[in-house]
C-alpha cells in the first residue's frame, strides 16, 4: 500500500520492534507548499514531550529521531509523493522512510511496535470496466485508481447498405432493422472484450457511457457475469470521451459502490451476531475472538480509537490488565488497541474493513465475522 516508485505492502514494517518503546511512527500528507516543516514540528512536539517522561534511553532516542525527521522536510517538499511514512528508533537502529501513493491522516505515535493502521485501513482502488458506445462505435476501458487502460482499438459497427431495391417504406424499415442488428452486434463485441478483462482480473463494477436511450440496450448485451455487477450510467459518446472524464466518473462511482458495500457488510455482521451466528460485536468481544484467532472479517466503524494493553511475547490483547493470562509476561499499554487488533487479524489471515457509512455497527464501534463460534 505504500511505495517508493513501486508498490510496497506494509509487511516489511510489521516486524519492527523497540523493546523499550522508543519507536516513532509518523504519517504526513502533503500540506500547502512550504508546509512540511511546520507539519512535522507539530506532529513531533507531543512525541518529544511524551518521551521526556520516560527513561533516559527513550528520551535520547526520540530526541535524535525528532531532529532527523525534521530534516526530511525539504526532501518531502521537493518530492512528488502525496504522503510519507517514517518509522524511527535511534536506540534500535531503525530509520525507514516510505513515500506513499495515497493521502493518510497526519499522525505520530510512540510505542513498542509500528503503527500501521493508516496503511491497513486504506480502501483499495476499485477496478471499473467502462463501455462507451453509441450505435456506430464502441470503446472499452478499465480504470483502476488513476490508471486508464483502453482495451484494443475502437470497434466500428458494420455500415448499413442502402443500395437495394424495394418499396421505399419497406427499404427504410429494413435499413433501420439492419442498423439495430449491427448496433447490437457492436455492443456484444465490446461486452465480450470487457468480459475477457473481467476473467483476467475481476471487475468491481461496470460503467456504461452512452446516450441515455441506448444504455439499457447496451447493458442487455453484457455477459450475465457482468450484468450481476453494480452498474452506473453516464452520458458520453465514444469519439469525444477523455481519460480525465473517465477518471472523474470512476472516482465518484467507486465512492458510491464502496458505500453500498460498506453498508451491506456492516449489516451482515450485525444481523449475524444478533441471530446467534458466527459473529461478535463490541471491542472486548472482538479482542477475545482475535486472541482465539477466530476472526475472518473485522469491521470497524470509522476511526474508532481506544486504549488497551498487549503482550509483547504472545500477542494477547485486552482493554486492561497488568499480567498476560496466557504466558504470564507483563502487558504493555497501547494508545490504540484497535490498531493492534487490526495487526493481529491480518497476521491470522483475516481481512480488515474500516467503514465510513452510518450503520447499526456505530453503536458497537467494531464487529467481526468469525471462522467458528466464539464464547466470550
Amino acid at each position: 500500500m505504500s511505495s517508493v516508485g513501486r508498490t510496497v505492502a506494509p509487511d516489511p514494517f510489521t516486524e519492527l520492534r523497540s523493546p523499550q518503546g522508543s519507536l516513532v511512527s509518523l504519517y504526513a500528507s502533503r500540506p500547502s507548499p512550504g508546509g512540511f516543516a511546520a507539519l512535522l514540528s507539530d506532529l513531533l512536539r507531543p512525541i518529544r514531550e511524551q518521551a521526556a517522561t520516560r527513561d533516559r534511553t527513550v528520551e535520547m532516542s526520540v530526541r535524535a529521531d525528532v531532529e532527523r525527521i525534521r530534516d526530511l522536510a525539504e526532501s518531502f517538499e521537493t518530492g512528488s509523493a502525496p504522503a510519507y511514512a517514517v518509522f524511527a528508533s535511534d536506540a534500535d537502529g531503525i530509520f525507514q522512510v516510505e513515500a506513499l501513493t495515497h493521502e493518510v491522516p497526519d499522525v505520530a505515535l510512540l510505542g513498542h511496535r509500528p503503527y500501521l493502521r493508516p496503511l491497513r485501513t486504506r480502501p483499495r482502488d476499485l477496478r471499473a470496466g467502462f463501455l462507451v458506445a453509441d450505435r456506430l462505435q464502441a470503446r472499452v476501458f478499465v480504470v483502476c485508481g488513476s490508471v486508464v487502460t483502453e482495451l484494443g482499438d475502437p470497434i466500428e459497427a458494420e455500415p448499413v447498405k442502402r443500395d437495394y431495391g424495394g418499396f421505399e417504406g419497406n427499404a427504410e424499415h429494413t435499413a433501420r432493422q439492419r442498423a439495430d442488428e449491427n448496433a447490437a452486434r457492436l455492443w456484444k463485441d465490446a461486452g465480450q472484450r470487457l468480459f475477457e478483462a473481467h476473467q483476467e482480473r475481476p471487475l468491481d463494477f461496470v460503467a456504461i457511457g452512452a446516450p441515455a436511450e441506448l444504455a439499457d440496450g447496451i447493458a442487455r448485451a453484457l455477459h450475465p457475469y457482468l450484468a450481476q455487477l453494480p452498474r452506473v450510467d453516464f452520458p458520453a459518446v465514444p469519439g469525444s470521451v477523455t481519460e480525465t472524464a473517465l477518471r472523474s466518473e470512476a472516482a465518484s462511482s467507486a465512492d458510491e459502490v464502496r458505500r453500498n458495500r460498506q453498508a451491506a457488510l456492516a449489516g451482515r455482521v450485525c444481523d449475524t451476531a444478533w441471530s446467534g451466528g458466527m459473529a461478535v460485536l463490541g471491542l472486548s468481544r472482538c479482542l477475545a475472538a482475535s486472541n482465539a484467532q477466530a476472526i475472518e472479517t473485522l469491521v470497524i466503524a470509522g476511526d474508532l480509537v481506544r486504549p488497551g494493553v498487549l503482550c509483547g511475547s504472545c500477542g494477547f490483547l485486552a482493554r486492561s490488565g497488568e499480567e498476560c493470562p496466557v504466558c504470564g509476561d507483563g502487558l504493555i499499554e497501547t494508545e490504540d488497541v484497535v490498531a493492534d487488533l487490526i495487526e493481529a487479524v491480518v497476521a491470522a489471515g483475516g481481512s480488515v474493513h474500516q467503514i465510513e457509512v452510518a450503520s447499526p455497527l456505530d453503536n458497537e464501534g467494531v464487529g467481526a465475522l468469525t471462522r467458528f463460534p466464539v464464547t466470550v
